[in-house]
């Protein structure tokens, strides 16, 4: 007998897969700094670049795995001509245990560098293999090439494909995490239970005008107390992780739908419009409507 539904663990992880693409950029080639609201995996498989993330220079080449976590500023910066062309498959994930980002709790590296050379090739293989069978998914749904498409309703045999997707997607996911096995910790980072509850209450409300009295009520401890409390587990102020998450979900609403800057406000809890607008400028550098216009119907590679 076998119930994995008692582990806590299998309730609350998330995993989905929401691109694979593969890229080669020539060295002029920049991307502006900016941050997404997913997880992005780089699998390397030729030339070299150096990025920007968070601010610190990485030099990043081929045989390594890159990790990204999700609202984490990154650019690409211009090569030296010498360097060649950068090869590159990117995967775009949402990875999750309730609300908090797995590459954080698990504190997975940024830049890994594979020395099992044959390791590397498998990996490599199955992600061009993983893209094949993504693209032929996209192809059935008479999508491919239309990437401001979104398809509201699938068929039974265009679910099993994407289900099929997904399958593919967790296993090379697993075999990604085993090859770095040794770099990552013995146990994920520990997180006080009351604020992982909270957390997951947060990311189920954002539309509800949360306000720090309203949070600790939730939790039955004082605001000074949920202050502590938080701080300790998460580094940051309730408000200040509370307003991350509906930036990071208004960022998602803006690339994959159509819907207005009011209703993107308005569903991600934003008071009004124009606090949306202001918050948004603050903190992305950009205002809500040109981050639009720059990844509407494309993706962060």
């Amino acid at each position: 007998m076998a119930i994995l539904s008692r582990i806590k663990f299998i309730e609350d992880l998330f995993i989905r897969m929401a691109w694979v693409i593969e890229n080669m950029v020539d060295v002029e080639t920049e991307f502006a700094r900016t941050s997404y609201p997913k997880t992005i995996i780089w699998v390397v498989v030729g030339g070299k670049r150096t990025i920007e993330v968070n601010g610190s220079l990485h030099n990043v080449q081929a045989g390594e795995i890159v990790i990204i976590p999700p609202q984490t500023p990154r650019a690409l910066m211009p090569s030296d001509p010498a360097s060649g062309p950068f090869h590159y498959y990117s995967i775009g994930c949402d990875i999750k245990i309730g609300s908090l980002s797995f590459a954080e709790r698990y504190n997975l590296p940024l830049i890994t560098q594979i020395a099992d050379i044959t390791a590397f090739r498998e990996i490599s293989q199955l992600t061009a293999k993983l893209l094949a069978q993504s693209l032929k998914v996209i192809e059935g749904l008479h999508a491919l090439n239309q990437p401001h498409l979104i398809i509201s309703s699938v068929n039974t045999d265009e679910t099993l494909a994407l289900l099929a997707v997904n399958a593919s997607f967790n296993d090379w996911l697993v075999r990604l995490l085993d090859m770095i096995r040794c770099y990552l910790p013995a146990e994920p980072q520990e997180i006080d239970p009351r604020i992982s509850k909270l957390c997951m209450y947060m990311q189920m409300n954002l539309e509800r005008r949360l306000k720090l009295p309203d949070l600790a009520h939730y939790l039955y401890v004082s605001e000074s107390h949920l202050r502590l409390l938080f701080r300790k587990a998460m580094g940051i102020s309730p408000s200040a992780y509370l307003r991350q998450l509906r930036l990071q979900y208004a960022k998602d609403l803006l690339v994959n739908t159509s819907y207005s800057l009011k209703e993107i406000a308005e569903l991600s809890g934003f008071e009004t419009l124009n606090h949306f607008s202001r918050v948004f400028s603050s903190y992305e550098s950009i205002p809500a409507i040109q981050y639009r216009k720059r990844y509407y119907g494309s993706v962060q590679v």
